[in-house]
């Protein structure tokens, strides 16, 4: 009788640990996909206060393929990279006609929290100053070589609109 109730306190003990052992490998993979949103947003969320490409260099939609990299899974790299190409080519607007992190194309941006949903996905919460008005974009992350990158970016207000399937629309 005894040795049943010690089995037990030690499969107890057991999945307990198990349970927080994967607590915090989940804690730590969450804390992993918002550092690279985050690392986006202090690298080039400038455009939100700046237009001076002369002082701050290319805007994120017009960086080159390795530091796009960085942030991106290769295929979402590969489609700004595509539409960068074309807006140079036809010397206007392709696809993406707005700001890829906030969403407009004049942003005004105060009050910016990042913050994990659940595994692969962040969301990225900020208000209009002028408007008062939140705005919510959620980022899709994944793991690319034990590295997390964003692989698409989805735009809440007012509908979901993915930003893979914007680059993917075939150019007029």
């Amino acid at each position: 009788m005894l040795s049943t109730a010690i089995k037990r306190l030690g499969i107890a003990v057991s999945v307990s640990m198990a349970i927080g052992w994967a607590g915090a490998a989940l804690a730590a993979t969450a804390e992993k996909e918002t550092v690279v949103v985050a690392k986006l947003y202090k690298d080039f969320a400038w455009q939100a206060m700046a237009s001076q490409a002369d002082l701050f260099g290319e805007d994120l939609a017009h960086q080159q393929k390795a530091t796009l990299e960085k942030y991106f899974a290769p295929a979402l790299a590969e489609l700004l990279i595509k539409d960068a190409a074309c807006q140079i080519k036809h010397q206007g607007i392709c696809n993406l006609d707005f700001d890829l992190l906030f969403g407009s194309q004049d942003p005004r941006v105060t009050d910016l929290d990042i913050t994990a949903l659940s595994p692969g996905r962040v969301s990225v919460v900020f208000k209009d100053p002028v408007e008062d008005k939140k705005t919510r974009i959620d980022f899709e992350v994944t793991q690319v070589a034990g590295v997390s990158k964003i692989m698409d970016v989805i735009y809440r207000n007012p509908e979901k609109v993915s930003l893979k399937s914007v680059l993917s629309r075939k150019i007029p």
